[in-house]
């Protein structure tokens, strides 16, 4: 397996001090594990030295939710994409994956041109993926905080064969997406094919990606930080978020992803917006993303055993939260109201239509994402209670 290791760089954070750091198949994220390093310095014995606080001394405080990058995510995630259609699998009209990303990454691929194991082993991992689903596996690199962490655990998995008493903690919860033998070939396979590709490809593009973004990181930041982040302080701290992060990852769509992080911190995974103009598209799905447990009790309380046993009750989350994400910018910040459903109806394969209204527009948007009349008035009640502090 030595092979195909292929080193890279450690999370970004862009805010200038990081704080440490749910939804569907929660039970593969409880392997997340914390990892605080406290450092001690001396002072000297005479003269006496007097300690300022940091912001005595003119440091930023802590950032409670800071913006981040993390190339393993985006790397773990490119890979899923180009093997997965844009939505498969997600039980969601929004796209887990950016909408033609994969089609866009074939062309830049085509004027290079190159190939990697990526491109030789997608037939076959694409075939076992849509037999098997792996959905579980878009968590996987959320529990690592490197590549080459991510690839020393895999390897032992792949070593001793799955064994739950020889892999450590996150190894067994790894060894559950994958169970079988024939899982761990899949395993295997992928984890050759995205050494290869990053090497070859993906780590050249990706800092490409990143230098010509620069702009974006800066918008996203001081949009969220000096701006939205406060509108939204009161939900998060009254649904236990005080604290977390958010992930600019380049493949993800409008579906976004949230996963609990250290210290029980969410980290909350966002598109990674092209153009400046789109930062706001950050707070969206960072909206949409933060009421995933409120969603997840409102629809669980109106959702009968049969419906869970047949989807309807994850597919009913996906779209509560794309409700309730426009009713907590109603409530917190409503000039961005319309533009949320627009950009969700967007995410749905929708065109706007040049004359339509905001009130328009809204109207199409409850059209687009139905839900029984009981979880709709559920949502806008518990969204109301959040926000009154109750």
């Amino acid at each position: 397996m030595g092979s195909f290791r292929a080193a890279l760089p450690s999370p970004r954070v862009v805010t200038r001090v990081p704080v440490p750091g749910a939804r569907r198949h929660r039970g593969v994220l409880a392997w997340l594990t914390a990892g605080v390093l406290m450092s001690a310095g001396g002072c000297a014995s005479a003269p006496p030295v007097v300690t300022l606080p940091p912001d005595a001394m003119g440091a930023p405080p802590p950032v409670r939710w800071p913006v981040r990058t993390a190339p393993h995510v985006d790397l773990w995630l490119h890979g899923l994409a180009m093997l997965r259609a844009d939505s498969a699998g997600t039980g969601s009209v929004v796209p887990l994956y950016r909408r033609g990303y994969r089609d866009s990454l074939v062309v830049v691929r085509n004027q290079a041109p190159v190939l990697t194991r990526l491109d030789a082993l997608r037939d076959s991992l694409a075939r076992r993926m849509a037999v098997r689903g792996y959905l579980s596996a878009e968590f996987v690199p959320f529990a690592f905080g490197s590549w080459t962490e991510l690839q020393a655990v895999a390897e032992r998995v792949l070593q001793v064969e799955g064994d739950p008493r020889r892999t450590g903690e996150r190894g067994e919860a790894l060894a559950s997406v994958f169970p079988t033998p024939a899982d761990r070939g899949w395993l295997r396979d992928f984890l050759e094919a995205l050494g290869d590709e990053q090497a070859r490809f993906f780590g050249a593009e990706y800092q490409r990606q990143l230098r010509a973004r620069q702009r974006v990181v800066t918008a996203v930041d001081s949009l969220w930080q000096r701006h939205y982040r406060a509108r939204l302080e009161r939900f998060l701290n009254n649904t236990g978020q005080r604290q977390g992060e958010l992930l600019l990852v380049l493949p993800l769509g409008g579906e976004g992803r949230m996963v609990p992080g250290r210290e029980g911190r969410p980290v909350v995974a966002v598109p990674f917006p092209g153009r400046v103009e789109d930062a706001v598209e950050v707070v969206y799905v960072a909206a949409h993303e933060v009421t995933g447990t409120l969603v997840a009790q409102v629809v669980a309380d109106h959702t009968t055993p049969a419906e869970r046993r047949s989807g309807e009750g994850d597919r009913r989350v996906a779209t509560g939260q794309v409700l309730a994400g426009a009713m907590l910018l109603e409530g917190v910040a409503p000039e961005l109201a319309d533009g949320y459903r627009q950009y969700y109806l967007r995410q749905a394969g929708e065109r706007a239509a040049p004359a339509a209204t905001a009130a328009q527009r809204a109207v199409r948007f409850a059209a687009r994402f139905p839900l029984p009349e009981a979880i709709v008035t559920g949502l806008q009640r518990q969204v109301a209670l959040v926000l009154g502090g109750i």
